[in-house]
């Protein structure tokens, strides 16, 4: 077993008593509750650490079109990782996942990039996939660098999220959770004949909303460093200045809803955009149930759609429009 990989023991906990949970890693895994005997109970905790350790072994050393990394990008992926830390110490994260090994964070060129990930959008600057644990960045040999480091410290927020992957009775994935975003998973119908489809239906919520909290905790963590990074980095004020960070549309719509709720609760919008920020990396969620409180019955799954439509996306920004000429 790799010297990364962490097994862990079932946790002393359990969710209305429906879950069993099991903790590796800093990730978690839940299977569902059953009266099992000691052997049962042995025989699960052993397809636990199996998952765990295949989702570990997935990741790549090396990709299609790898760069080498320079010197500077390693001394990022460093300091990213020292302030990512920070953060979650203030906040009071406790069990916070150890750094992702830098040999599972790639800088591929754009034709190695969407080799490896043909289903990602020519816009993507690249992702962090939870099912191999390992950040894939797509980078042009002359790209600005202050942009590289943007998308670099997005991704690497996205790993150190809290992720948590649900099984099914027969042990396979039907649930995948990181921060907020989470993804249902189901075989597809059966055909005539009997035979099960290949294809899976994938379902998602909380997409854009998690984006978001991703990419406006990014968006501080680089406004509060940016003069060390620009020292240990050697980016000169004019490489930032030409590269200003494009956050995701997404933002907008989660300031306003900071806003609304620090309003409504009397309180200043830090209150309410650390519970954001902590969410994201605990994955305790109940905070969320003040946006209903805040904004009425049906808003919460509004925003939890976002993300997955231009519909849904254009439903959140009349929801928006609306509320704010009627209240």
């Amino acid at each position: 077993m790799p010297k990364t990989f962490v097994s862990g023991a079932l946790l002393n906990f359990n969710y209305m008593g429906e879950r069993n949970y099991y903790k590796i890693d800093g990730r978690v895994l839940s299977t569902p509750s059953q009266d099992l005997s000691s052997e049962e109970k042995i025989a699960e905790e052993k397809n636990v650490k199996a998952f765990m350790e295949k989702i570990f072994n997935n990741g790549r050393d090396s990709v299609f079109g790898e760069l080498i990394k320079k010197d500077e990008e390693r001394i990022m992926i460093k300091d990213f990782d020292k302030y990512i830390r920070a953060e979650a110490i203030s906040l009071g994260v406790e069990d916070l996942r150890q750094p992702l090994p830098g040999r599972r964070i790639h800088f591929a060129l754009p034709g190695g990039y969407h080799k490896q990930f043909p289903h990602l959008r020519q816009t993507a600057g690249g992702n962090y996939e939870p099912f191999s644990d390992a950040i894939y960045i797509k980078k042009d040999k002359d790209m600005n660098r202050w942009k590289i480091a943007h998308i670099a410290l997005h991704e690497m927020i996205h790993a150190y999220s809290a992720i948590r992957y649900d099984l099914d009775a027969a042990g396979e994935l039907n649930s995948a959770k990181l921060g907020y975003n989470t993804t249902g998973i189901k075989s597809g119908a059966e055909k005539s004949s009997g035979e099960p489809e290949t294809e899976l239906e994938v379902s998602q919520l909380f997409l854009g909303f998690n984006e978001a909290i991703t990419d406006l905790m990014a968006q501080e963590i680089l406004d509060k460093h940016q003069a060390d990074l620009s020292q240990n980095l050697n980016i000169s004020a004019e490489e930032i200045k030409a590269s200003p960070l494009k956050r995701y549309g997404y933002c907008a719509a989660v300031e306003w809803l900071i806003a609304k709720i620090a309003e409504k609760n009397n309180e200043d919008k830090s209150v309410v955009w650390n519970k954001f920020k902590l969410g994201m990396l605990t994955g305790q969620i109940m905070h969320l149930r003040e946006i209903e409180k805040t904004l009425g019955a049906g808003a919460l799954r509004l925003f939890a759609n976002m993300g997955n439509s231009k519909e849904a996306n254009l439903a959140v920004g009349a929801f928006m429009s609306n509320y704010d000429i009627n209240n």
